[in-house]
């Protein structure tokens, strides 16, 4: 739980002080509501504050004492200024501070150097939350109230507020410098000679009310003689005359000091927005040379070499195409080719021929012939996987076993030779894998148990032969080598072979002619779409030189033309700054001539004040002496009294000529 730290301070230093501690401790919000506002050391801390990012929002009623300070300052540094013009009861007379949502400062203390040099003051420094989120809630209720009676006629029913703009100090509309250099002059004058002591007027309202028990018929009086006091407070003596004759010449030199100011500052900007320009203007220039250039470079590397390359080159194929078409003529016999590959292929034929005819006598007779010999007691010859004999022996045969042999050859080399029969290219790979791994992996095993089962009978080996044995005996793995290998050189050569042949071939020939026009053509179609791409991109390129051209003259023009514009600019100013300084001369002459003939003019603003001041002390005694509902009661009636004396004074131009309306608001 926080600990609360909550202090009285009875001491205006110490609330002073305390006062200036919190606001420069501010990390991101300061609220304030307070009726008066003149203390300027408290007002150069806000601007500091301001300039640090602090949030600041801040109340104050809209009376003649409030024009010391230029808030419109604050609010140009982006505060947020409520002034609040009030007439009887419903005055603004809250005296509070909220500081980053964690402490409040509330009393009596009015942020004014009266209150902090003479008056007795007090207030309360607390952390207690309850209570600053209260003062919160008041502070945004006094701006809903603010809204609420924003616009509304000016009847009187009603206090009339309005939001503080930034002003600053313009120099553009001649008439805004006059009028503010009016305004100051106006708050000067009321300052000078429209001066009260408010504690006297306030309580002189609080002792006329208590005289007559609050009854408001007497307030018509006590307002007249109020305006014949203000009007007796408004004849100039010759020590006020020369006080305010002094100001107003120490003013007018300020202000014209500030516009020579503000126009060498304006120079000083167009002239520095002129190099900027300039500068700016110089670098687009060039960047658009260069682009420019590089367009240029890249329309000649296409018009000079790329397209011309693609063109020679479709040239040469189109010269290609003619030569096909016109010279095509049946191709000369290759015998230098031919001969070694017809001596190749009839080599591997006999040797294929041998072999396997080889191995389907042993797979046929071995074992027969090796229990034959057996039989009639002769020695039995040893086995091989090869037999030289095999063919002879063959012959010997009866029956129709000597044919099968010599046509067993028949089968493998048709699985050699399988693509001259089929055109699918799986079906070939297929077959081709068929005839070397399974019919010649299949004619190894039958040779290798024929070989084994003859070595058994002989008695080279004991053991009766099964089938496994196959795959752990070398005579199989020889049988298979020597026939795939076979069969694959066999499948090779005789492929080259066929290829010698149909090179002869005229409509073979004719259509591979054909094939490589049509080849041709495709690339010359090909080259000939770059070349329309490339033509294309030619005559973009052009345009955007056309485009960039166009661009540099354009900047060219706009620099040629930067220091006219710079001059006109500074004549402007320049001639402003006449115009500004005379307007200056003539008001300030103006009232120097009101001074000296003693027909100051003064804001009504200044009567209403203290019509304002007095209704407080009125409403003071209402409030202490009865009931909230019957004081309030009695606080209308106060107000409406004001209002229609305020009318009749307006309306039958009752009021002294020195009195200024203000028919701007």
């Amino acid at each position: 739980m926080e600990l609360i730290d909550q202090q009285v301070i009875n001491d205006n230093k110490d609330i002073y002080a305390r006062i200036q501690t919190e606001l420069l401790k501010a990390e991101f919000e300061i609220l304030i509501a307070t009726a008066w506002f003149t203390d300027e050391d408290l007002f150069n801390i806000l601007v500091t504050k301001l300039s640090e990012g602090i949030h600041l929002e801040i109340i104050v009623a809209d009376n003649q004492e409030n024009e010391k300070l230029d808030f419109s300052l604050l609010s140009s540094k982006g505060a947020i200024v409520h002034k609040i013009k009030n007439i009887g009861y419903g005055i603004m007379n809250q005296k509070f501070c909220v500081i980053d949502k964690r402490i409040a400062l509330h009393g009596s203390y009015n942020w004014t150097v009266n209150a902090r040099k003479n008056n007795h003051e007090s207030i309360i420094s607390t952390n207690h939350q309850e209570t600053v989120a209260s003062l919160i809630e008041n502070f945004e209720a006094i701006k809903k109230r603010i809204e609420a009676v924003k616009g509304e006629t000016a009847d009187g029913r009603s206090p009339v507020a309005k939001n503080e703009r930034p002003k600053g100090i313009p120099i553009e509309v001649p008439a805004k410098v006059g009028a503010e250099f009016e305004k100051v002059l106006d708050s000067m004058i009321a300052a000078e000679v429209g001066s009260f002591d408010r504690r006297l007027l306030r309580e002189q309202g609080y002792e006329r009310c208590s005289a007559n028990n609050g009854d408001h018929q007497v307030l018509h009086k006590a307002f007249d003689t109020l305006y014949s006091v203000f009007i007796n407070d408004i004849d100039v003596i010759d020590d006020k005359k020369k006080r305010l004759l002094t100001k107003i010449e120490e003013h007018r030199v300020k202000n014209l000091d500030l516009l020579a100011k503000n126009c060498e500052l304006q120079i000083d900007f167009l002239q520095r927005e002129h190099e900027i320009s300039k500068s700016n203007l110089e670098t687009r220039r060039t960047g658009l040379e260069v682009e420019a250039d590089v367009a240029l470079k890249n329309i000649d590397d296409l018009k000079l070499i790329k397209i011309p390359f693609l063109e020679n080159k479709n040239a040469e194929l189109d010269q290609q195409i003619k030569l096909s078409e016109r010279e095509f003529i049946k191709p000369k016999f290759k015998w230098f080719d031919f001969i070694p590959t017809a001596i190749f292929n009839l080599t591997l034929l006999v040797y294929l021929i041998v072999f396997y005819s080889s191995a389907a006598y042993i797979l046929l007779f071995s074992v027969a012939d090796a229990r034959e010999a057996e039989a009639q007691g002769m020695p039995i010859a040893a086995a091989q996987i090869f037999n030289p004999d095999a063919m002879g022996r063959a012959l010997h045969k009866s029956g129709t076993a000597p044919l099968f042999i010599f046509l067993f050859v028949i089968i493998p080399l048709a699985f050699a030779v399988i693509d001259r029969f089929l055109t699918n290219k799986w079906a070939v790979i297929a077959g081709f894998i068929f005839g070397i791994v399974l019919l010649d992996g299949a004619v190894a095993f039958k040779v290798t148990q024929a070989v084994y089962e003859v070595n058994f009978a002989k008695g080279n080996v004991t053991e009766a032969w099964r089938n496994g044995m196959a795959f752990t005996d070398t005579n199989f793995y020889l049988v298979f080598v020597f026939g795939a290998f076979g069969l694959l050189l066999f499948k090779l050569a005789f492929k080259k072979l066929m290829g010698i042949f149909e090179d002869r071939n005229p409509d073979i020939a004719m259509q591979r002619n054909q094939l490589l026009i049509a080849h041709l053509r495709e690339e010359i179609n090909l080259n000939g779409e770059k070349i329309m791409q490339l033509k294309e991109d030619v005559s973009a390129l052009e345009k955007k030189i056309i485009q960039f051209k166009a661009d540099i003259k354009l900047s060219e023009n706009e620099l040629a033309g930067l220091p006219v514009i710079l001059n006109q600019n500074l004549q402007k100013k320049k001639s402003q700054l006449i115009t500004d300084n005379n307007i200056i001369d003539q008001i300030a002459a103006i009232y120097t001539v009101h001074i000296q003939s003693d027909n100051l003019p003064i804001s009504v603003d200044a009567l209403k004040d203290r019509i304002n001041v007095f209704l407080e002390g009125w409403n003071d005694f209402l409030f202490n002496e009865y009931a909230i509902a019957k004081a309030s009661l009695k606080t209308s009636e106060a107000a409406s009294v004001a209002l229609a004396w305020q009318n009749e004074k307006l309306n039958m131009n009752k009021l002294d000529k020195r009195v200024k309306l203000n028919t701007g608001e």
